[in-house]
């Protein structure tokens, strides 16, 4: 979802004039200490950088751990330090997120939020009596406070956000959810490790960040490096129930739909397009999906080995670009100039390039290499399904048709008065109506001109016949010289004058 321009204006007014007001605020009620020291605080804001750039995912949703970092640098530098680091780490975040430019609102809005949430609970710590102290002189009533800090700290950032989404997106968000559970977790076990960083600095220094950080980043790369093989066995899961969704479906266009929704669940795509070889050396574009919905776009003509989609079809090799800068000098066949991130994927059949899938994202570095391993997976499921679909229907289509006329055989008769019959019982028509014809003295014209010319015969009846039908009714060759004409769009039993002549 995204704000309308005018909220977004508003927005960035708001952060503007709220930000300094904030910063005058923090300094006046509590300036750097005397225990602060420019260097060390810049080592923990750089360690605050590298914790927030490596989040921990939990069901795909990511939480920053930097809490620890918080509460140390406010215990021990004060509240106008901590408003600093706590804006950093916004911008560092939110950075990660690589957000899109109708989306870059959310900066400022997070900004003002976290100025308020450092604001409102470093005043409730001074206001029950917290002070700044040696780690040498910790009293339970310390803790106690540096509790209650981080307490307010959690409480009053989930209200602002629960509350700020409510009233900007105008949809109802609860405050309790399983994202708020783990966030109250990670609290929950970031407030220790930030007591022991506390203690541990006046004891070592600037060394006791490599003590605690060290496991800390450890343990998030680990868990990140879990993650990610989790992710990918879980894209290998859907990639093989997609291909056996794509086996079930026996057209083209249901094969091309199923594949599409699938992918779309899969993947973020503001872009997608699904390029088809043509069999006379170009290629054509079947399916466009752009911004949410499917459209219709002409791309100029692609040429094997020029531009991106062309290199793709030429070579068989696939294309991965992270962001805009590493593409836009190259052709891009009427790609949109938003785009960032691409994958272009080809769809081989039998050794061959059959067509090219192209992904795109208005956010950077979006995709990832391993993403490439599952397209290529899903693209010889969706080569195999479509060739699969073509011969059916192909089949389907030499079963139904006459050979020599190209009208319905008698079969697709029979059946078309079945579920004729079966509408005229259940009410959905009020009469069914069925021509008959044949061309008399046909067995002479064989007999006398040939069975060539008898044939030419037929295709030119058929195709009399079927200019005078058009789309009022089945026509089809029912055997010989004889035709039959079914209609059903006729809700009377008064003759039509198809049937006078």
């Amino acid at each position: 979802m995204v704000l309308d321009r005018r909220t977004q204006i508003f927005i960035w007014v708001a952060w503007f004039a709220v930000i300094p007001i904030g910063l005058w605020t923090a300094y006046k009620i509590s300036p750097p200490t005397h225990f602060y020291h420019h260097f060390d605080f810049l080592v923990t804001t750089g360690l605050s950088c590298i914790v927030a750039l490596i989040p921990i995912v939990v069901n795909q949703i990511p939480f920053s751990v930097t809490q620890w970092l918080t509460i140390f640098v406010f215990l021990k530098y004060g509240l106008f330090a901590e408003v600093i680091l706590a804006q950093i780490i916004t911008f560092i975040v939110l950075l990660r997120l690589r957000l899109p430019k109708e989306k870059r609102y959310n900066f400022p809005l997070n900004s003002i939020m976290f100025m308020i949430v450092s604001l409102v609970s470093g005043a409730i710590f001074y206001i029950f009596g917290g002070e700044h102290v040696q780690a040498g002189n910790l009293t339970i009533n310390f803790v106690v406070l540096a509790g209650l800090y981080m307490a307010s700290y959690f409480i009053i950032n989930q209200i602002l956000f629960t509350g700020a989404f409510s009233f900007l997106y105008k949809t109802r968000k609860p405050l309790i959810t399983k994202a708020f559970l783990w966030e109250g977790l990670i609290h929950l076990i970031a407030f220790p490790v930030g007591i022991t960083l506390f203690f541990l600095y006046d004891l070592v220094g600037v060394s006791s960040f490599l003590l605690v950080g060290a496991p800390i980043i450890s343990t998030q790369l680990i868990l990140l490096k879990y993650n990610t093989s989790k992710e990918i066995n879980q894209y290998l899961q859907k990639a093989v129930e997609t291909g056996h969704r794509l086996t079930e479906r026996l057209k083209f266009e249901e094969v091309l739909n199923t594949f599409i929704d699938h992918l779309l669940n899969m993947f973020p795509a503001d872009y997608l397009y699904i390029f088809d070889d043509m069999n006379d050396d170009r290629l054509q574009a079947v399916r466009c999906y752009e911004n949410g919905k499917f459209i219709t776009r002409k791309f100029s003509l692609i040429k094997k080995g020029v531009g991106i989609i062309g290199q793709v079809w030429a070579t068989g090799q696939f294309a991965f670009y992270r962001d805009k800068q590493q593409w836009k000098n190259i052709n891009t066949e009427g790609i949109p100039d938003e785009m960032e991130s691409v994958l272009v994927v080809p769809i081989i059949k039998n050794n061959a390039v059959s067509g090219v899938l192209f992904l795109g994202t208005q956010i950077k570095v979006e995709y990832q290499k391993y993403h490439l391993m599952i397209l290529d997976i899903l693209c010889s499921y969706l080569a195999v399904a479509l060739e699969n679909a073509r011969h059916y229907e192909q089949t389907k289509k030499e079963s139904e048709r006459d050979p020599l006329t190209k009208l319905y055989n008698a079969r697709v008769c029979r059946r078309k008065l079945r579920d004729g019959f079966n509408l005229l019982h259940t009410g959905k028509i009020k009469c069914i109506s069925l021509l008959m014809l044949d061309i008399d003295y046909f067995k002479s014209i064989n007999d006398q001109y040939g069975h060539q010319s008898g044939n030419e015969i037929l295709i030119q009846m058929s195709d009399l016949l079927r200019e005078i039908v058009g789309n009022r009714g089945t026509l089809t060759r029912y055997g010989g010289e004889e035709f039959i004409i079914i209609l059903q769009i006729f809700r009377t039993r008064k003759p039509t004058p198809l049937g006078v002549g």
